[in-house]
C-alpha cells in the first residue's frame, strides 16, 4: 500500500502542536491503519475519536495496535454514513481519503462531510494539491487524484467558512510542497 507511511501525518502532528486540541467527537475518514486516529487521541485524551473505513483488513490491523486514547474504528462506507454516524461529530480530520476517492465523487464527498458533522463543527483537512504543472495535461490514473484550491473553494466554500489555510512545513517524503491544510467550519 503506497499510501501506508507507518506514522501519523506530519502536518497534523505539527499542527496539533500549535494549537488547541480536537475535542469532542473527532471522525478520520479513510483511517487506513490508523496512525491519525490515534496521534488525535494521544494529544486529545478527552476526545472520542472514530476511524473509518471500508477495508476490513485496515481495520483489522489498527486494532492490533495498542489504545492510544478513546479511540474506536468502524467499517462503513462514508458515502452511505450508518445512522448513528450523521451529525454525531465536532471534528473531522481529512487526509488522503478525499485524494482517493474519483474526483466525480468529490461533490458526494462534501455533502457526506457535511452530514457527519454537527451544527458548526469543523474540518481540518491535509489536501494534496495537483502535482502537475500548469497548463500540462493532468496524468492519467490515480488515485492520488490532486486538487487545486480554486475547486476546493468551488466545493467548500458553500456549506463551510475557511478559518485557515496554511502550507505544510514538513510533510511525507515525496509530497513537500504539494499539500495545503484548510481549517473549515460547517455553516
Amino acid at each position: 500500500m503506497p499510501w501506508e507511511k507507518g506514522a501519523a501525518a506530519p502536518p497534523l502532528l505539527s499542527w496539533m502542536a500549535r494549537h488547541s486540541a480536537l475535542t469532542g467527537d473527532v471522525l478520520v475518514p479513510g483511517c487506513g491503519l490508523g496512525h491519525d486516529v490515534r496521534a488525535i487521541a494521544m494529544a486529545s485524551p478527552d476526545a472520542r475519536v472514530v476511524g473509518l473505513d471500508v477495508a476490513p483488513l485496515a481495520l483489522a490491523q489498527a486494532k492490533k495496535h495498542p489504545q492510544a486514547g478513546n479511540e474506536s474504528y468502524i467499517c462503513a462506507d462514508l458515502f452511505r454514513l450508518p445512522a448513528k454516524l450523521v451529525g454525531a461529530f465536532d471534528w473531522i480530520f481529512e487526509h488522503t481519503c478525499f485524494c482517493a476517492v474519483l474526483p466525480a465523487q468529490r461533490v458526494d464527498y462534501v455533502r457526506a462531510m457535511a452530514t457527519a458533522l454537527r451544527k458548526s463543527g469543523q474540518i481540518l483537512a491535509i489536501f494534496f494539491l495537483d502535482p502537475w504543472d500548469p497548463g500540462e495535461a493532468p496524468p492519467e490514473g490515480g488515485p492520488p487524484f490532486g486538487v487545486s484550491t480554486e475547486e476546493l473553494n468551488e466545493l467548500f466554500l458553500p456549506g463551510f467558512q475557511l478559518l485557515q489555510e496554511e502550507r505544510p512545513k514538513i510533510s511525507y517524503p515525496g509530497r513537500e510542497g504539494r499539500e495545503v491544510l484548510r481549517l473549515l467550519r460547517k455553516r
